[in-house]
């Protein structure tokens, strides 16, 4: 049988196991093992849908999809400027904090600041890494 025709079989077999667990909750005394029934179809179904993907048994999966360095490098800057928003947000907070005089609050944003500001050093790291890469690459 090939790989999307056992994924056809599991998603159909993951549909009726998941009508069959629904109506099972439904019964009182039968409702633990329908919650279990429908968490058998949930796996059972992202199983089924990764199996419809696969062309043949004998191809590695998950397959080998590294990105490029260029796309490495936007979702870093992207990932770098959504920080550093999250930071401008965070000081918003602090200040915030700081004239309501809630001192609970205000530690709550400064450790949301600190983890901001980590993040931030770690996105420019991983940027100069792929950059440092790139220039490697081309020379």
């Amino acid at each position: 049988m090939s790989p999307r025709a056992a994924g056809w079989v599991a998603v159909g077999a993951a549909v009726g196991g998941a009508v069959l667990g629904g109506w099972l909750l439904a019964m009182p005394p039968w409702s633990i093992p329908g919650a279990l029934v429908l968490v058998g179809a949930s796996i059972l179904l992202s199983v089924g849908t990764v199996w419809l993907h696969r062309r043949s048994w004998d191809e590695p999966w998950p397959p080998d999809v590294t990105p490029s360095v260029q796309k490495r490098l936007r979702r870093a800057r992207v990932m770098q400027v959504v920080g550093s928003a999250l930071i401008a947000g965070m000081v918003g907070i602090a200040v915030f904090a700081l004239v309501r005089e809630d001192w609970g609050q205000l530690v709550y944003a400064v450790v949301l600041l600190v983890m901001g500001a980590g993040n931030v050093e770690l996105n420019r790291r991983v940027m100069r890494q792929l950059r440092d890469s790139e220039e490697r690459t081309r020379g």
